[in-house]
Order: C-alpha cells, then structure tokens, then sequence
C-alpha cells in the first residue's frame, strides 16, 4: 500500500490533475490504484474520481494506522510547503511526513514547488524533512534553489517538472476562433481591481472577442459572477474535469490565466497562455513554458501585452511547443524516484 499527502479532495483542478498523474506512474510501476490511499478533503469523491482509497484529511488516527503497513508514504505534487496563502496548510503536510518518519515508512518527497517560507522554524523543518527522505523530485530551478539555500544537498534532490506535462498534448488544427479564456482566482488585490477587469472585458467584447470565464479552483466561479454582472455576455463555463478540458480549449485562440495549472492545460491545450502573476509559481511556470506573463500589479499593462502576443502567436506557439517536449521528458524524473524507492 501507498499513502498519498496532498491537496485532494476540493475541487481544485490542478491538483486532481497532479493525483492522476501520480496514480498513472505507479500504475506504470505495478502499484494498482486500489492499493492507493489518499488523505482526502472529500473522500468519497475523490475515491470514486480517481479509484483510490481515501480517507478523511483530518484522520490522523487513520493515517497513522495505514502507515503501519504502508510501503512508502509520497508527500506531493503541487505548491504543499509554503506559508504565504496559508500558515496551516505547510505543517500539516509536514507533520505527516513526521509520522512516517515514526513509522520508519521511507517518504518520497514527488514534484513540489517549494517557497516562500517566511518562519525560521519551518524552513528549518522543511530542510530536515528533506533530508530525511528517501527520494526528492521538484517542479522547478527556484524550488531546486531554494532548497539549497535551506541547506539541503544538491546531490539529494532531482530536477523534474509538474507531472502534469506528462499528459498527451493536444495538435489543434484548423483556424482558431476569435475565443478568448479568462481564468482569475481569489486574490486580495480583488476588491480594488474587479472595475479594471470589467473594463477589459467590455473592451474586449468590443473588439469582437467572445471572452469566456473558467474557473479552475475554489472561488473562480463567483468572480466569474462577479463580473458577469457588470459585462453582460460574459460566458461561465462550469468548471471542468479532467476529462472535458479538451473540449473547453477546442477552438480558443488564447488564455489568460492566474492559475498555475490553467497555463499548463492551455499549453497542453495547444492554446496560447499568457499568465498574471500573483505568486512567484506562476512566473516560474511560464519561465518553463517559455510564455509571457503580466504581473497583476499592473493590470493597466494587459491589453497591450496581450496584442503583442497575437502578433507574434506562431512564434511563441513554436517556443511553447518545444517547451513541452523538454519538460515532458523531465517528467520521467518523478516516476523514478518512485521506482527508486520500491527497489
């Protein structure tokens, strides 16, 4: 049996996506999925979704006994190990590392995008977890780097990708349509910045584009509403599974996303992504990508960045294209440090 820390189980997308990658190399590897078991936000869901055991998040106790007979616990993928959008999320995933630590069950540390941690007691923690595992992958140079900084040797930790750029990517053929994606998250800077998103969807409206709001995440969907009630035309789509977003991207010429795993799936997609950076992870991502993003700080900038970019559409669609073949391979990586462990 595997036991699987993450964030599972609250309908957000990249994160779902993350878990089927995982579950897909260990079945390359000969774990079935029923040997699986997930800690979940909604466990019932998440088992039906994926085919895995889950159990309530919180079960420590639960937790505690499958670890007895676990044969490895993978702590990731995903942005776990920060303590910016939350001080509570960071020690949990920790603690449960502690416990297989207790447990003498090896940790693999899969595909994290570490950073920023601000507390001295976590980073700490952080850097001893780390050294303790088994077998370490990251997403990204900045994870990677940072975890030297904390310490951790270079030798102990393997450069990978999100296991999400493991998935097939899409070839769109044929003329793309005047569609444009538009994926926000809830962000503090919401309240003071919602009457400039208006102003950009009108205008772009107005331009002729049929602008389409997605939500990928907690909260997407009321900023979604949110605007609609300001942009008349403005379409929802409801938020898709793992198995829709190919229909979602067919077509679209563009998508503007806050949301990290939005650019990978656009990219994927073989749709244009242009990012908004809210969070070091999203220019990290589009530094993989080889795509232009805008900070959200100076949205006044967008409409520009975006017309640049259609200008120069095949170019870049060029550039993210071999982007993907690179990162696809690195995401071998991962799979590896699993195979790793089970020997």
């Amino acid at each position: 049996m595997i036991l699987v820390s993450g964030y599972y189980g609250f309908d957000n997308l990249g994160d779902e996506a993350i878990l089927a990658a995982l579950c897909r190399d260990l079945e390359a590897l000969g774990i079935s999925r029923s040997q699986v078991v997930v800690p979940s936000g909604n466990p019932e869901k998440t088992a039906a979704v994926h085919g895995v055991t889950a159990l309530p998040r919180y079960d420590l106790r639960g937790i505690w006994r499958a670890l007895g007979s676990a044969r490895f616990l993978v702590s990731g993928g995903g942005s776990l190990l920060q303590d910016v959008t939350s001080r509570r999320s960071l020690p949990y995933y920790l603690i449960l590392a502690e416990m297989a630590f207790l447990r003498r069950v090896p940790v693999v540390m899969y595909a994290q995008g570490l950073g920023p941690i601000q507390s001295g007691i976590y980073r700490r923690w952080t850097a001893r977890a780390y050294r303790r595992a088994a077998a370490c992958t990251v997403r990204d140079e900045d994870s990677l780097r940072f975890l030297q900084e904390l310490g951790v040797p270079r030798e102990k930790v393997v450069l990978a990708a999100d296991p999400v750029f493991g998935q097939r990517a899409v070839n769109q053929s044929g003329p793309r349509q005047r569609r444009l994606l538009l994926n926000l998250r809830p962000y503090r800077a919401w309240p003071e910045q919602e009457a400039i998103w208006a102003e950009h969807v009108r205008a772009w409206q107005q331009a002729g584009w049929s602008v389409e709001f997605l939500p990928l995440g907690p909260g997407d969907d009321e900023l979604g509403e949110a605007l609609r009630g300001s942009c008349p035309g403005l379409k929802i789509h409801p938020q898709p599974d793992l198995g829709s977003m190919e229909v979602v991207f067919q077509g679209a010429a563009l998508c503007i996303s806050m949301r990290l795993h939005g650019l990978v799936f656009s990219a994927l997609q073989d749709c244009q992504p242009l990012g908004l950076n809210y969070d070091p992870k999203v220019a990290a991502i589009c530094g993989q990508l080889q795509v232009p993003y805008v900070e959200v700080s100076g949205l006044a900038d967008l409409p520009e960045r975006m017309g640049q970019v259609l200008e120069e559409v095949e170019e870049r669609r060029r550039s993210y294209r071999q982007a993907l073949q690179e990162l696809r391979r690195r995401t071998e990586h991962n799979r590896r440090a699993l195979a790793q462990v089970l020997r």
